[in-house]
């Protein structure tokens, strides 16, 4: 019996030890291995089409991948809700490159139905030429009780906005990208999505839609051709209400969040691209399945102190 016990013993510890050193080999293949040996497809973004379109496209995330998707040489259709800033980031990026074409579109997101009308016929005219999809608006509820947030419209507003979008948006473009047999969808999660996130119940459980979504249809996506990725940032350093707007070794800069997550397109479907994001996600998921109650309750303790009724648009944080 004794015997049995230690073989078994012997046995988990083996699985486990093979579990680690697989982790930490992806680790350095991913991080710093895979771009050196040109295992990623940064340099050919173009061979998924000449378009890309890019939601919540005025700040943060969306659009440091409007910038580094136009610097590779691709055109794009930036989507938001205000008309100045659109302007604005559509000079910008016509400044750095030249020869970008750039469509804009003011949508706000929250409406929910009423706007895929006007996207769909926006689209129509390219909708065979757009290679890349990067479905990254989103917003946040106030960080509080469920019972608290001020008023129950927000509710929908956060499902259209982080829900709906994507999956509207996917379903629009989608069909063009099988006729082609090629298409890149990245759709920006959180890793508060993969854990417990009280006190932003419904921004977790929409951000785990997205990762939940990405997964299933990067499976179904995948015989047509058409690569899938689920993004799950942590803090990224950005100019909104609640955070610095200062960018550490674990709160990188958009710029330097996206151009990680860009270099594992051919590498990885999901993913927190960042290192520091990665080891985040990888001790999260790890003791989220070891400790689930005990993380409960520290993440209580650690949102709360930390808790904000501030109500952010476009999905630049965890």
């Amino acid at each position: 019996m004794v015997f049995c016990v230690e073989v078994l013993g012997w046995g988990i510890t083996a699985v486990l030890g093979a579990k680690l050193l697989h982790n930490v080999w992806h680790f350095v293949y991913a991080v710093y291995l895979a771009n050196a040996l040109g295992h990623n497809v940064i340099a050919n973004m173009k061979h998924y089409g000449p378009w890309a379109v890019v939601t919540g496209a005025t700040d943060g995330i969306g659009k440091a991948y409007a910038r580094q998707l136009a610097a590779l040489g691709l055109n794009i259709v930036l989507i938001s809700r205000s008309p100045s800033k659109l302007q604005q980031v559509s000079d910008e990026i016509k400044r750095e490159s030249k020869t970008t074409q750039i469509k804009t579109v003011a949508v706000d997101f929250t409406n929910g139905d009423s706007i895929y009308s006007t996207l769909r016929k926006e689209l129509f005219q390219i909708s065979r030429e757009i290679g890349i999809l990067v479905n990254n608006v989103g917003m946040k509820l106030p960080t509080c009780n469920v019972a608290d947030v001020p008023s129950g419209e927000q509710f929908a507003d956060i499902i259209n906005c982080n829900i709906m979008s994507m999956a509207r948006l996917t379903n629009l473009l989608l069909p063009a990208m099988r006729k082609q047999k090629r298409g890149l969808i990245i759709n920006i999660g959180s890793v508060a999505g993969t854990g417990f996130a009280p006190m932003r119940a419904t921004y977790g459980a929409s951000k785990a839609f997205v990762d939940k979504f990405s997964c299933d249809l990067a499976a179904e996506c995948r015989s047509d051709g058409i690569v899938v990725q689920s993004i799950l940032p942590g803090y990224v350093a950005t100019k909104l209400p609640g955070l610095s707007g200062k960018s550490s070794f674990d709160v990188p800069t958009a710029e330097a969040y996206v151009l990680a997550s860009i270099n594992s397109i051919g590498v990885e479907t999901r993913t927190a691209a960042h290192w520091f994001h990665k080891i985040l996600l990888y001790w999260t998921e790890v003791l989220y399945f070891f400790a689930p109650n005990i993380v409960q309750r520290l993440t209580i303790k650690f949102i709360g102190r930390k808790g904000t009724m501030t109500v952010t648009d476009n999905s630049n944080s965890s």
